[in-house]
């Protein structure tokens, strides 16, 4: 008996190949029907036959769908009476869209190897062409203007096919059939260098010039697929260091692209889990551990290559860490760079100015590296969105967002908690920001924006909440989310866009949005309590001082502040950040033996200490009479402090400088610092201020600084948990979560998961959210959708 199947799927479903996949299956099930592309991101297939084939057609489908794809639901409705169709074809997309729908939107996929082999085959018609791609590869979110996802709702709508790639399109065996980014060297974009003016270049060979170039020694501003990268050479630390100069970036690590991993491994040492995620389609940059100078090499390896990076190189890219970001050729383009220059690898840093958004227009992109590029190879395809690499560090088994870009942006989070007809905008807090939108039970995070203290940084912020918003449907939003803090820059433009709206704003405090982002990461109901340790540099509290060391217990709807860190004041302003010897005189006016000073001096960064004798009175007497000083609980502030007395970093010339090389100079002991905590107001405080005088003590009795680094940390996450666990049994709480930017501390992160197993409640740490600031407009959204629900 022939029946019909209406098969309504939701997920990641458009641009990742999967109507050509369901095409495949029904005409080899000899069944009639089609499949299309909704308005909404979901596909829609009508099948008609015998039942038992339809039923296999949708265990295909649910089963083993296109790596690429997720499949969120897959819905059918069953009818007796058919239609009579005799084919089964791919239908013109719609723009419909079901109610009450959440679509899912495809992120940037890395070129697959079929494609690779094309582009290095001779005789392929795609050879050398930069922008090839096909139904499983390519660029998607940086293209679509709008659902669903069709050539002319792309920006590749500016590159008609011809008839040759036309024939391929149509062609249901053909690799290309549907795949909406296809094109080639007739009738596709192109790239052109141009020199430090801006002049055009001409040249034989474009591809083989620009390696000539690179191998040189030279920085080429390269446009790709949703950005600009600064390029050079690795192989020559003078070029590392002249990039460095240009961009006024002297301490701030680099991220480096590497030709494959055998060259990765002579001179890093990434986990099989960090290979796993570093070969996956997404192509992140995974931060992986260096080989120490003098550590014992695979010879092996180094007999595979012909080039190696100097040590001197590895140091100039990522100063003082022993870590290094890297990541693999994701784009048609950067193999070419690799087949046609020497190098084993590539400096490949966003071509921006620190905290701003990339510039994606040519003549931008030209301006504005005046002086800093002495080359720019450019392209003719527009960006529709902006997106920088995203950036991964293993903290433990898992893998923690630095930053969500390529590769993962905007994919949502399926919320357990549900919010009917109730759409929230969150703007995130100050730095690092996202945007987030939640849409009843899915929140759809924005990519990596910048810095949120500028006005082009807003304008990007405000350009891709649009983008998303408009993508994924909200007409009309029900409340708008930011940051407690009144000075925010984020603030001033939440509160013009809920007056625009006519909606209420609500202003979420710093912390209460980590700990309700870590909620929602591991998908618990709306009304889960938990216990949070949040610890960061800075979050503006509920009493206007300066939190950054919490222990909260609480929900999406409310929190109480039942414990932390030490509160001590320190001067205000954005220079005690920077500068951690302005912390450390606060504290020792205070508090400590005044010999410390006299120990820093003597110690080999005195130099850098960028405090004089009359700044020590200054700050001593804004202690002594409370002015302008700031009482804080900074965890931040703290690691800051001991980078510095260990004579490890002065300065953070770039955010969380102290801490990470303090990271990285930390080597595993036994010493442990003694803990000490005190009550107040209600509150029990873990004493930082004792735990610096005895480090102190301890380094001048001779202890090494890597064991002092280590037992420092150690003492922060351990002394924390240990009062968390306290807290938690005493509130009735089994979950015992850990967010805020030191998150990303391996030692921190490892000290608290052990000590909460070791009492027997259930650690939390991010998966899909960041742990740091980019996590805050997640837990802002929820906050708000709660109150909202009330």
């Amino acid at each position: 008996m022939q029946v019909r199947a209406e098969i309504s799927i939701t997920g990641v479903v458009q641009g990742v190949g999967f109507r050509p996949f369901v095409y495949a299956i029904a005409k080899g099930l000899s069944l009639a029907g089609y499949v299309l592309n909704r308005g909404d991101a979901g596909v829609l297939i009508v099948a008609e036959g015998e039942r038992s084939r339809i039923e296999e057609l949708i265990r295909c489908v649910s089963t083993d769908p296109p790596s690429i794809a997720h499949i969120e639901s897959l819905d059918v409705v069953w009818r007796d009476s058919i239609q009579g169709l005799t084919d089964f074809t791919i239908k013109p997309s719609t723009i419909e869209r079901r109610t009450n729908a959440t679509p899912e939107i495809p992120p940037d996929i890395a070129v697959c190897k079929d494609c690779v082999r094309e582009l290095l085959d001779p005789s392929s018609r795609w050879h050398e062409y930069p922008f090839t791609s096909c139904a499983a590869c390519g660029p998607r979110y940086s293209t679509i203007m709008s659902l669903p996802y069709d050539r002319p709702n792309t920006t590749m709508v500016d590159f008609p096919l011809c008839s040759t790639c036309n024939t391929g399109y149509t062609n249901p065996t053909d690799r290309r059939y549907h795949a909406q980014t296809t094109a080639c060297g007739v009738c596709g974009p192109s790239y052109r260098l141009h020199d430090h003016r801006g002049e055009p270049v001409v040249t034989a060979n474009l591809f083989e010039h620009v390696g000539r170039l690179i191998d040189n020694g030279q920085v080429l501003a390269v446009q790709g697929i949703g950005g600009t990268h600064l390029v050079t050479k690795t192989t020559e630390p003078e070029a590392i260091l002249e990039l460095r100069k240009r961009k006024k970036r002297s301490q701030r690590p680099f991220a480096i692209m590497v030709r494959d991993l055998t060259i990765l491994k002579t001179f890093a040492n990434p986990t099989s889990e960090e290979e796993e995620i570093l070969v996956s389609w997404r192509r992140p940059v995974v931060l992986v551990r260096k080989r120490e100078k003098g550590e014992s090499d695979d010879y092996e390896t180094m007999l595979r290559v012909s080039t190696v990076i100097p040590h001197e190189s590895l140091e100039a890219i990522s100063p003082g860490l022993d870590t290094i970001g890297v990541m693999l050729p994701y784009s048609p383009l950067q193999y070419m760079l690799f087949r046609y220059s020497r190098e084993p690898a590539l400096v490949m840093t966003s071509a921006n100015h620190s905290g701003t958004p990339m510039h994606i227009q040519p003549e931008t992109i030209i301006s504005s590296l005046q002086g800093v590029s002495d080359y720019f190879l450019l392209h003719n395809r527009r960006i529709s969105q902006r997106v920088d690499d995203s950036v991964i560090k293993m903290v433990g088994s898992k893998p923690l967002f630095i930053r969500r870009g390529r590769g993962y942006a905007p994919e949502s989070l399926r919320l357990m908690a549900s919010w009917k007809e109730t759409d929230v905008i969150a703007v995130g807090a100050e730095e690092k920001i996202t945007g987030s939108i939640l849409k009843s039970n899915v929140l759809y995070q924005t990519q990596h924006i910048g810095d949120g203290d500028r006005v082009e940084t807003l304008d990007f912020l405000s350009e891709a909440l649009t983008h998303v918003k408009r993508l994924v449907g909200v007409e009309r939003v029900s409340g708008i989310a930011c940051d407690l803090h009144p000075e925010f820059l984020t603030t001033e433009y939440a509160e013009r866009l809920a007056s625009l709206e006519g909606v209420p704003l609500f202003r979420v405090q710093h912390h209460h949005a980590h700990l309700a982002a870590l909620v929602l990461d591991h998908g618990f109901p709306a009304d889960t309590r938990i216990t949070c340790i949040t610890v960061d540099g800075y979050g503006y509290g509920a009493d206007g001082n300066a939190w950054g060391g919490e222990i909260l217990t609480g929900g999406l709807s409310r929190f109480h502040r039942d414990g932390g860190l030490m509160e001590w004041e320190i001067p205000s302003g954005d220079l005690s950040a920077r500068y951690p010897a302005r912390t450390l005189l606060a504290l020792m006016s205070r508090n400590l033996d005044n010999s410390i000073i006299g120990s820093l001096r003597g110690c080999r960064i005195a130099e850098k200490l960028t405090v004089t004798e009359e700044t020590c009175s200054i700050i001593a007497e804004s202690i002594k009479h409370h002015i302008n000083v700031v009482t804080t609980t900074s965890a931040g502030r703290f690691l800051d402090a001991v980078a510095l007395i260990l004579g490890i970093c002065s300065e953070n010339s770039y955010d969380g400088e102290c801490p990470m090389k303090l990271e990285a100079a930390a080597r595993p002991t036994d010493i442990r610092i003694e803990r000490e905590y005190h009550s107040t107001d209600g509150r029990t405080q873990l004493d930082t201020v004792a735990a610096l005088t005895t480090i102190h003590d301890l380094m001048k009795r001779g202890v090494p600084r890597a064991q002092l680094a280590y037992a420092a940390q150690f003492f922060l996450g351990d002394g924390l948990a240990e009062l968390a666990c306290d807290i938690a049994e005493e509130s009735g709480t089994i979950h015992i979560g850990l967010s805020g930017g030191v998150a990303l501390n391996r030692i921190v992160t490892d000290a608290v998961v052990a000590r909460v197993r070791s009492r027997g409640l259930q650690p939390l740490v991010h998966t899909r959210v960041a742990p740091g600031d980019p996590g805050v407009s997640v837990g802002q959204a929820a906050v708000a959708a709660m109150k909202l629900a009330v």
